[in-house]
């Protein structure tokens, strides 16, 4: 159905309006991400060097993991006939990203204890993410 364009300028306003509300909701997520900055801020040479080390090795040694993970995730869709069997694929994709990811914050956590850091918050545990 074609707007005319006394309708384009009545809707105009309210999607300006959520614009700028969803700006807004941004900004303030995007202002509680400095404190953990500010933090990471204080760390010296060694330690961000040490960490991006912790990560860097993490990322290629489960490589393969993510790579196998991604594979069979398609091969799942591509035999998937329903929708049914489509979403199962995908939520158990999902969970497998999940445990990866866990896997990951563990190891990067590990090391921040070791150089005397606060570990990394698990989102979900706060409420943040979905499940």
């Amino acid at each position: 159905m074609a707007l005319t364009h006394r309708w384009r300028r009545a809707l105009l306003i309210p999607c300006v309006a959520l614009t700028a509300a969803a700006l807004q909701q941004t900004g303030g997520v995007a202002e509680a991400a400095p404190g953990r900055r500010m933090t990471e801020s204080k760390l010296t040479e060694s330690q961000k060097m040490q960490l991006f080390q912790a990560r860097r090795n993490w990322g290629l040694r489960s490589y393969d993991q993510r790579l196998a993970l991604l594979k069979s995730g398609k091969s799942c869709l591509e035999r998937a006939q329903t929708p049914e069997a489509g979403k199962t694929c995908m939520k158990q994709q999902k969970q497998a990203r999940r445990r990866l990811m866990e896997q990951g914050r563990q190891v990067v956590n590990a090391e921040r204890r070791r150089l005397g850091l606060t570990p990394l918050p698990d989102f979900r545990r706060q409420g943040r993410g979905r499940s």
